[in-house]
């Protein structure tokens, strides 16, 4: 059983062996948003939809409990769950991936004299999106939260809390919080120490396909589970999709387009460059990526607040308004036309202010919708072609890219794709992302799989390739200096803009 803590919506499923669904449910939910920056969800939500969801399950699978061999829980990462001293929720709005509110703490340790030798010892830049940011806000802004947590988890770590009674955190997650040291996978003492933190309000860090307890008594009356059911660590979303998206070897790339946009390289070391951040896999070795918070996320902003009438077209033809939007994209020439589209409603991690915002350059007379929803496809994966850019510089050969979420249903987005990046692009047969990933790594805690690579690669079939056309590319290679370019200088005025008295 795969369990996937979205910020859209809480999945549930049983899958066979060869990684196909037997059963599957989903719960949407709604992130709030109560300033500019602000991302906040209720923890106690996501156990909520857990829970209906497994019942669900169940249900469609007319499912005996003692079936379920192991379950895996894979999360939207670094949300800030504060539990106290009985376990019990001690904030029902969590700080998630995407808030910047801790943004001023992150800006300011890059300042700090210790930011050198902190970035060596943790393999990443100070950015807002990390832990270790976002609890330094709790403990400053907080002040009586901080002081009565025992304990700090991840939503994986939550829902793994609730189903066993275990307090951890895997080590993909904690790799994502400026607190652990990449030589040893363990929380650096050094680096808690330079941002004030207390170590011993950390969970144990373990492996992602580590069984780490048993569905509780209370669980299984709650769940339906049965008692006993072994639970592995799981994985932060990012890195279950990734086993899901075929990234089991070095020299391997991964567009997973959803309410963020990644691009992700597997290699053995992380890539010490400020404009990139690194995670543990969930199997040995690491992933240097880039991340837009909002890219396909932009998208769907642009179809609900911009494309009414495609809406009410969509609805009286009974089609999805995505493949509306698409055709109506088809009919531009690579470029759009000379309209750019820069990403950033939720500002840039790594590669750019935190306070960026998006930004339509090139607007003329003759752009509608279609055009604007190219440019919109072309300016996310522009961007993400910076991250292969920059890893390859670093002395990382990438073979072909792999394209999972909601934006590998379309294929002109994946064509885009590969004459953006120059590299074959390949689609999946069956994308399920984040829950088979989960899903496999419970196999390989109960002895399914060997291991990681063993298990995708016995649940991963291939369904489509796109291969660069020249001609296009030429023409994204000569767009791409422009963006770059723009991009640089928009910098000084989005933080000008910040600052608006």
């Amino acid at each position: 059983m795969g369990i996937d803590i979205g910020t859209q919506s809480v999945r549930v499923a049983l899958l066979d062996l060869d990684g196909r669904i037997v059963a599957s449910s989903s719960t949407p939910q709604e992130m709030i948003t109560p300033k500019p920056g602000w991302s906040e969800q209720d923890p106690d939500i996501w156990w909520a939809n857990t829970v209906e969801n497994i019942h669900k399950v169940k249900q469609a699978a007319d499912l005996d409990p003692a079936e379920v061999l192991g379950v895996g829980v894979g999360g939207q990462m670094h949300a800030t769950i504060p539990l106290g001293k009985d376990g019990e929720l001690l904030s029902h709005a969590v700080q998630l991936w995407c808030d910047k509110r801790c943004a001023a703490f992150a800006q300011k340790f890059k300042s700090d004299p210790n930011i050198k030798r902190a970035s060596q010892l943790v393999g990443n830049p100070a950015v807002p999106a990390w832990l270790g940011f976002k609890i330094q806000w709790l403990k400053e802004n907080e002040q009586a939260l901080y002081k009565n947590t025992w304990r700090f988890v991840l939503s994986s770590g939550y829902i793994n809390y609730r189903l066993t009674g275990e307090v951890i955190a895997d080590w993909t997650e904690a790799s994502g919080s400026f607190l652990m040291d990449v030589g040893t996978s363990n929380w650096s003492a050094e680096v808690i120490q330079y941002l004030g933190l207390d170590i011993d309000k950390l969970p144990e860090i373990r492996e992602s396909s580590e069984v780490i307890g048993k569905i509780t008594a209370q669980a299984s009356k709650i769940t339906g589970l049965a008692e006993g059911t072994p639970v592995v660590a799981g994985a932060g979303d990012m890195l279950c999709m990734l086993i899901s998206s075929g990234l089991t070897h070095p020299g391997q790339a991964a567009d997973i387009t959803g309410t963020a946009s990644i691009m992700s390289v597997y290699v053995d070391e992380p890539v010490m460059d400020a404009r990139l951040m690194n995670l543990h896999h969930a199997l040995p070795g690491w992933i240097p990526f880039g991340i837009i918070d909002s890219g396909g996320g932009a998208l769907k902003w642009f179809k609900d607040e911009l494309c009414k009438a495609e809406i009410e077209e969509s609805l009286d033809k009974h089609q999805d308004v995505y493949d509306i939007l698409n055709a109506k994209a088809t009919e531009f020439e690579p470029g759009s036309e000379g309209l750019l589209f820069f990403p950033y409603l939720m500002g840039e991690r790594s590669l750019g202010t935190p306070f960026a915002r998006g930004v339509f350059f090139g607007i003329t007379p003759r752009v509608g919708t279609g055009a604007m929803v190219r440019a919109i496809m072309e300016g996310i994966t522009l961007e993400l072609r910076r991250t292969l850019e920059i890893v390859e510089e670093a002395g990382n050969k990438i073979r072909n890219v792999y394209t999972i979420g909601g934006g590998a249903r379309s294929d002109l987005w994946s064509q885009i794709k590969a004459d953006i990046y120059n590299k074959p692009v390949y689609t999946f047969e069956s994308s399920e992302g984040g829950i088979l990933g989960s899903a496999i790594l419970a196999g390989v805690g109960v002895g399914v799989y060997a291991n990681a690579r063993e298990g995708a690669e016995r649940c991963l079939r291939i369904e489509k390739s796109f291969k660069p056309d020249q001609s296009k590319t030429d023409r994204y290679n000569y767009l791409f200096e422009i963006f770059k370019d723009v991009h640089d200088r928009l910098q000084e005025p989005f933080d000008k803009l910040a600052r608006m008295p």
